[in-house]
Parts: structure tokens; C-alpha cells; sequence
């Protein structure tokens, strides 16, 4: 199970057809709140986080999911524009397992997802 907060549509859709092109199981949310209900529901593998989100508050997501039993936290990847160097360096102090520039991103969400099996 994945987690993807994110409002970009097509790298959602991006996702999820990795996700079913590996049986593996993909929900999108476009709020902090609503994924972290959703973390909380399905104790998923993998937390993606599009950093550039907009209201996203990336310390305190960081926070709750760090918060979390380790039972239910789940591994955490964040990414933004390479130019974001603030939202990428946010989400390194704040504990994401992993940041990524969009580029990387892209290039690697098949690989991400067929890993997160």
C-alpha cells in the first residue's frame, strides 16, 4: 500500500499506473490531513510527498508521521523542484527517509513503487 499527497493529476496518474502495472495498491489525497487518515487506516509501505503543495506545512507533516508507532510509520519520500532548495532542505530536517528533486521523481516512481511490493 502507497500514499501519494499530492494535487498534480498527471504525476498521480503517473503513479498509479505504475502501481497497477505491479499489483500494488495506490490512494492519492490532496491534503496533509486527509493522508495522514489515510496512513493511519491502512498503515501503508510508502508515504510520497509532493513538497509543493500548496499549504503544505512539511515540518509538521514530518512530525506526525514520525509520531507515529513504528508499526504504522511508514517509509517517507518528499520531492519538489530542484529550484525549491527550501522545501527540499525542510523536508531533510524534518525526517523524510528520502528527498528527491522532481527530475529524480520522475525517473525513478516506477522503480519506487515496484520496490514498495
Amino acid at each position: 500500500m502507497i500514499i501519494f499527497l499530492t494535487a498534480d493529476l498527471m504525476m498521480a496518474s503517473t503513479a498509479s499506473s505504475h502501481a497497477r502495472q505491479n499489483n500494488v495498491t495506490l490512494q492519492t489525497a490532496t491534503s496533509a490531513e486527509a493522508a495522514m487518515a489515510l496512513v493511519k487506516d491502512t498503515r501503508p509501505h510508502l508515504f510520497l510527498v509532493d513538497l509543493q503543495l500548496p499549504g503544505l506545512e512539511i515540518t509538521e507533516l514530518g512530525d506526525a508521521v514520525r509520531g507515529l508507532p513504528d508499526a504504522l510509520c511508514p517509509m517517507t519520500i518528499g520531492y519538489a523542484q530542484h529550484v525549491n532548495l527550501e522545501s527540499l532542505d525542510e523536508a531533510r530536517r524534518a525526517g523524510f527517509d528520502q528527498v528527491l528533486t522532481r527530475g529524480q521523481f520522475n525517473q525513478q516512481v516506477g522503480a519506487i513503487i515496484a520496490d514498495a511490493k
